[in-house]
């Protein structure tokens, strides 16, 4: 029971209580969340769907959110569970490179985050191995049943992000976006439109790199 372990449903920008998002407050004053989400091809994204559980508990609806259980990567995580009912280890899996960058892919496209831009460019300049692992596991990825989806992403990002023959890439809303979300105080000054656009044109490289392999590949 979720009440029970000390979560109360958090609320969204206009204060109103969200029945598939929960949160509680940790011994060190720090907040968590919890969301609860589900992929039924039926809904649009973004519409929330009752759960079968006691009391008020919904989930949002995110297109596409399924394949997290087929491109996944896991950690062993000891932390101390809630209420203070011990340490214990437990194997935590997460959303790889490929299910993550399609998510965030249909995410931008769908409600035009900066963070989902910066999200998106932090985690393919950190993740391990670089821009070979990562083309590496779209290959791999294209060659199952989440193809389509996973080319729809492709394009996406292409779309948002890269070089086409009427704009340069670090002119488009991806880059943009990603430039703005990480906007520092001296971007009002002297230089500072230069800094901006050497920020957008980094995080279009970045993309880029990754998907035109891919899409050459792909079209051959």
């Amino acid at each position: 029971n979720l009440r029970m372990m000390g979560f109360d449903r958090a609320e969204n920008d206009e204060g109103r209580k969200q029945s598939w998002r929960w949160k509680t407050t940790l011994e060190t004053g720090t907040t968590m969340i919890l969301e609860f989400l589900a992929d039924d091809p039926e809904r649009a994204g973004g519409k929330v769907q009752e759960l079968p559980a006691k009391g008020k508990v919904s989930a949002l609806n995110i297109p596409h959110a399924s394949m997290v259980f087929d491109f996944y990567e896991s950690a062993e995580i000891t932390a101390q569970l809630l209420g203070d009912n011990g340490v214990v280890t437990e194997t935590v899996r997460y959303a790889d490179v490929v299910s993550f960058t399609c998510l965030k892919a249909f995410a931008f496209e769908s409600r035009f985050e900066p963070k989902d831009a910066h999200d998106l460019v932090y985690c393919l300049n950190h993740v391990d191995g670089g821009a070979e692992a990562t083309i590496t596991a779209f290959r791999k990825a294209l060659e199952t049943g989440y193809r389509e989806t996973i080319l729809s992403a492709l394009g996406l990002l292409a779309t948002h992000f890269c070089d086409d023959e009427k704009t340069e890439g670090y002119r488009k809303d991806g880059p943009v976006a990603f430039a703005k979300f990480e906007a520092d105080p001296g971007d009002d000054e002297e230089g500072g439109r230069d800094r901006r656009i050497l920020r957008q044109r980094r995080a279009s490289a970045t993309v880029a790199t990754i998907v035109e392999p891919i899409v050459r590949i792909t079209t051959r």
